[in-house]
């Protein structure tokens, strides 16, 4: 089926794009982690945000905080039904 005029194609990044985003995910998320907040990060996200698809860049972040999630998690948390019964 022919694409329209001006739709965007969509290839899979080779070996160097796939290096590049991952690299600046990477970069991003050490400077947040290392306490930075997203004004002192911005142009690390921005990179991040050119080196990857769209699409990535939303996995990406789901699983960065699903990942922080777990971490809490392990750390053992109060249950909120707790709080009510006291």
């Amino acid at each position: 089926m022919p694409r329209e005029q001006g739709e965007k194609t969509t290839a899979f990044p080779g070996k160097e794009e796939r290096y590049l985003c991952w690299n600046s995910r990477d970069e991003f998320w050490k400077c947040i982690d290392s306490g930075g907040t997203a004004e002192s990060c911005k142009e690390l996200r921005k990179l991040y945000e050119e080196h990857c698809p769209s699409t990535w860049v939303k996995h990406f972040d789901r699983k960065h905080k699903y990942e922080k999630f777990k971490e809490l998690m392990k750390e053992g948390y109060e249950p909120l039904n707790d709080k009510e019964k006291s």
